[in-house]
């Protein structure tokens, strides 16, 4: 009877700290902080045209059209952290980014917004380091002043 005791208790208390364990781990995914600097997770390049999947690591965006800035900024400056641009032999000529909030958002497919970079020419000279007064940055499909 005793020993019948004494482990219903040792069970008791096992499942007190798998319980602990469990929700402190829940606890550490939930409160990890973002840093709020947008970060390219990933690159494709067709000939001159450039895909990117950028990962905003914001929870709240206030202003897109800031945010869309931003991360063009970042491109012509090869500022990600993640992904260093190659612009030597060649510079993209059209940008085409997609933007998650979290990386939570880009595992569950919660695309934020669709920014384009394109030039106001079709002749395709221009690129996006040495020419930016020539093209036209676009979010969700509309113009941006």
């Amino acid at each position: 009877m005793k020993k019948q005791r004494i482990k219903g208790i040792v069970l008791v208390v096992v499942c007190f700290i798998c319980v602990l364990c469990i929700c402190s781990g829940f606890y550490r995914v939930q409160s990890k902080e973002l840093s709020e600097i947008p970060d390219a997770v990933n690159s494709t390049r067709f000939n001159t045209k450039e895909h990117l999947i950028v990962v905003a690591n914001q929870e709240e965006i206030a202003d897109k059209k800031e945010l869309a800035k931003q991360i063009i900024k970042m491109c012509r400056e090869n500022s990600f952290q993640s992904i260093k641009f190659s612009y030597d032999m060649v510079c993209p000529t059209e940008l085409q980014i997609n933007v998650y909030k979290t990386e939570n958002d880009f595992n569950d497919n919660k695309q934020f917004c669709e920014i384009a970079y394109l030039s106001d020419e079709e002749n395709g000279e221009y690129d996006i380091i040495h020419n930016p007064e020539k093209f036209i940055l676009y979010v969700d499909g509309e113009k941006v002043e």
